[in-house]
């Protein structure tokens, strides 16, 4: 006969040891709660310790103001493009300027012609002047003897009258030619100066118009916007804007920071693509809006601290670039250096502690204690 199998008691209960297995997704679930309390701390009060500032690469700009008004003929430029001091960016006609040109054209050409006739008045006086002085004896002569022959009887009323005429007529004539001759220097005087400031105008406006030719006053590059040809501009109006000079980076310092950013400080400028160091170089005493783009919509209208950061290790940024300023290793070496100043004043209050609660009992005789 086959032997049968025992059977456990139902009432017998058998403690089995259940084996402690680590399991990966609990310290997978830890991690993850431990970054998301990291990245909420962050979220919140991470910029009061790490810098973390926003900042755009800009350049000095120099707009070309209209100085008339006129219109666009010729837009030669490309967006972007490199120019040098002198270079023609554009052609602007106008009507009004050119009128004006002609007015003091003519303007010139009068006060020369005027000048021309005084001294042609006083070559003329000047030839005259012998002949009138001739003419003068002469009619003194003749009004002295026809006195005395009119004493005489031998002279009729008429006769005096017309020798009386031609005297005064004669001294008339004399001193008119003698005026004329005096007063030459004065006209002439007087004329010069208005010459030579019609003539400086001319010149001037001519030199400001230049056919209507605009050019570059320095060397740099063009902005992104354009005029189009045919554009009408009123005098002030903006043609287009020339950016020279060496790129720098503005930067918008937090508000609330730990670790002030000093003058002379090293950083890093990251765009995401490309990551230049930096050094700071000037911290503005003024605030300034947050451009659009830095904005956060959950949040008010910021207004931050500018400060302005050259641009090492020999590149640079497009124009107009976001770039984030950070140091990262300088946050950390100051947080170290934080952190070992708590500890040795910690330390210190811990030994001050000590030594008043050993002197304490060493007055009310306690033992001593060791250890």
């Amino acid at each position: 006969m086959r032997k049968l199998r025992s059977r456990q008691r139902i009432d017998t209960h058998v403690n089995e040891r259940r084996t402690s297995k680590r399991s990966l997704g609990r310290w997978v679930y830890l991690l993850m709660l431990v970054a998301m309390g990291v990245g909420i701390l962050d979220y919140a009060w991470g910029d009061q310790v790490m810098l973390r500032a926003p900042g755009l690469v800009l350049q000095e700009r120099i707009d070309i103001e209209a100085q008339y008004v006129g219109r666009l003929d010729e837009m030669p430029l490309r967006i972007g493009q490199s120019v040098h001091e002198g270079d023609m960016l554009g052609v602007v006609s106008s009507v009004e300027i050119s009128e004006r040109l002609a007015q003091l054209s003519l303007r010139i050409a009068e006060l020369t012609r005027e000048a021309l006739a005084k001294q042609q008045e006083l070559r003329v006086a000047q030839d005259l002047l012998p002949i009138a002085r001739i003419r003068v004896q002469e009619a003194r002569e003749v009004k002295t003897n026809i006195k005395q022959l009119a004493g005489k009887g031998l002279a009729s009323a008429d006769r005096v009258l017309e020798a009386l005429t031609e005297s005064n007529s004669a001294e008339e004539m004399l001193i008119r030619l003698e005026a004329q001759i005096a007063g030459h220097p004065a006209t002439e005087e007087a004329l010069r100066p208005a010459i030579e400031r019609v003539r400086e105008a001319f010149a001037d406006l001519n030199r400001l118009y230049d056919h209507g030719v605009l050019r570059a006053p320095v060397g740099g590059t063009i902005d992104s916007v354009l005029p189009a040809r045919g554009d009408v501009f009123l005098t002030g109006d903006k043609i287009l804007s020339l950016y020279t000079g060496p790129r720098y980076v503005l930067a918008y310092l937090p508000s609330h920071h730990l670790f002030p950013v000093e003058v002379g400080e090293a950083v890093t400028l990251s765009s995401g693509q490309q990551t230049l160091g930096g050094r700071v170089v000037e911290v503005l005493q003024v605030t300034d809006k947050l451009p659009d783009e830095f904005q956060n919509t959950f949040q008010p209208t910021q207004r931050n601290q500018l400060a302005r950061i050259t641009i090492e290790d020999g590149g640079t940024f497009p124009l107009h670039t976001k770039v984030r300023v950070t140091r990262p290793y300088a946050t950390l070496d100051r947080v170290v250096a934080a952190a070992g100043k708590v500890w040795r004043l910690a330390t210190a209050v811990f030994h001050q502690d000590a030594q008043a609660y050993e002197q304490e009992g060493k007055k009310n005789g306690r033992p001593e204690t060791r250890g």
